[in-house]
């Protein structure tokens, strides 16, 4: 009996609960500015940061979307790769609104799509 017991399923909600509600303070978004990013009630976030409401997969990929963080990070804690470049993001985008980010987003898909990126190696 010396392995070591795995978290419950209660134990991982709640983990995941608070990394969430963490990663979302980290970029400065309000439970408001989540919500309407997800097309969800306010307190349906604030649920899901109290670990009473499940989230669903397409939830998820929408939050590590939002927060920039991978899934892999908030399902289970382990850090990215890429921790300094996210870092500095998160801070460079600290306090701008809902429709700045928005933009910010379609600014990054064109630089993307623009074959000017040297992470698609084209």
């Amino acid at each position: 009996m010396s392995q070591e017991t795995p978290a419950s399923d209660e134990d991982q909600r709640l983990s995941l609960a608070r990394r969430l509600r963490e990663a979302r303070e980290y970029v400065g978004l309000s439970q408001e500015d989540v919500a309407a990013a997800l097309g969800i009630s306010r307190p349906a976030v604030t649920n899901i940061e109290a670990g009473t409401r499940k989230v669903e997969a397409l939830e998820l990929d929408k939050l590590s979307q939002l927060y920039g963080q991978t899934v892999q990070y908030l399902l289970t804690g382990s850090s990215p790769t890429n921790d300094a470049r996210l870092a500095f993001l998160a801070r460079a985008t600290h306090g701008l609104s809902s429709q700045d980010l928005e933009e910010l987003g379609r600014f990054a898909e064109f630089l993307r799509s623009s074959g000017n990126s040297k992470r698609r190696g084209e």
